[in-house]
């Protein structure tokens, strides 16, 4: 049953989640360190062992091999609920809520795993939002082989107050076994300028970062062969339904950008903190000045 796959141990799980209504999931950089932080110690606490982790704007992607169905239901219901609720308290108007039960399909053979592992790290480059599977931050290849893929190194004890108090801060949450939360990354990001943040970003990615690269390269001679692979074959999924929207989601980026360049908001942030009434009046200027089709306007607007 599509979908709907019985769990067959010792496979790669290949885990695909979608909101109830279809709605963006991710709309900033801090939506996306906030659930990468919920989703690492989850999957530290329960046990399994993610091979893949890729989030796109309006649906999620994992590898993950678990000893049991239990063992794999239990971790996917501790991450969204936990994502969830922050989520929710964040952006009281969001009622955000993933639909149960999840897609799951278990993977099989090397074929079947190769296929999947490369349809998952495609994700970004299929909706156009990169050239290349290294070039996205959030399926997190990058981080394999470098700390920080997508800022300038930095010498800490050299860096600006602001910055150290946050690195400090990052480590002492992983530590005590906690996960970032919108308002300690609201604090910590409020007083960095642009190359700090990408910085700080990179951090928090490597120091929660879960993702098993050495179990995950194992299905090819090396790491460079698995991004060359990767990058030459999308890989299929046929097991698992998913929502599709034709078009590139670099259309959800044009919208926030004109938004924010008009001042409809001061962040993007703002808008799920809007009533339903007022994000419906954005619909008619984001349609005439980004082209933006019906189905995205919706998923945008939370409507």
């Amino acid at each position: 049953m599509r979908g709907r796959i019985s769990f067959t141990r010792g496979a790669v799980q290949h885990v695909y989640q979608k909101t109830n209504k279809g709605f963006l999931i991710f709309y900033s950089g801090r939506d996306c360190l906030v659930f990468f932080t919920i989703f690492c110690m989850a999957a530290r606490k329960c046990g399994v062992r993610v091979l893949g982790l890729c989030l796109m704007v309006d649906h999620i992607h994992v590898l993950v091999e678990a000893n049991s169905k239990e063992q794999l239901s239990r971790f996917v219901h501790m991450y969204t609920r936990s994502f969830s609720r922050m989520y929710n308290q964040a952006y009281p108007q969001a009622n955000l809520s993933f639909h149960s039960p999840f897609g799951k399909a278990s993977k099989v053979g090397e074929k079947k795993i190769k296929s999947a592992i490369a349809y998952l790290y495609n994700n970004p480059v299929e909706k156009q939002l990169c050239n290349k599977v290294e070039q996205s931050r959030w399926n997190f290849l990058a981080y394999a082989q470098n700390k920080h893929p997508f800022s300038d190194p930095f010498v800490e004890n050299r860096s600006r107050g602001y910055l150290r108090k946050a690195l400090h801060e990052v480590r002492e949450e992983f530590a005590q076994g906690r996960p970032l939360n919108y308002a300690q990354l609201a604090r910590m990001t409020k007083n960095l300028n642009r190359q700090e943040l990408a910085q700080l970003s990179d951090f928090i990615i490597r120091t929660y970062n879960c993702i098993d690269y050495a179990a995950l390269q194992s299905h090819y001679n090396s790491f460079d062969d698995m991004v060359m692979a990767i990058n030459s074959n999308t890989g299929s999924e046929y097991d698992l339904k998913e929502d599709f929207t034709a078009g590139s989601d670099g259309i959800y980026t044009t919208m926030t950008g004109f938004l924010l360049q008009t001042k409809e908001l001061s962040c993007i942030g703002d808008l799920l903190k809007r009533p339903e009434e007022e994000r419906r009046r954005l619909w008619e200027p984001l349609a005439i000045r980004t082209g933006a089709s019906a189905r995205h306007l919706t998923k945008y607007l939370h409507l």
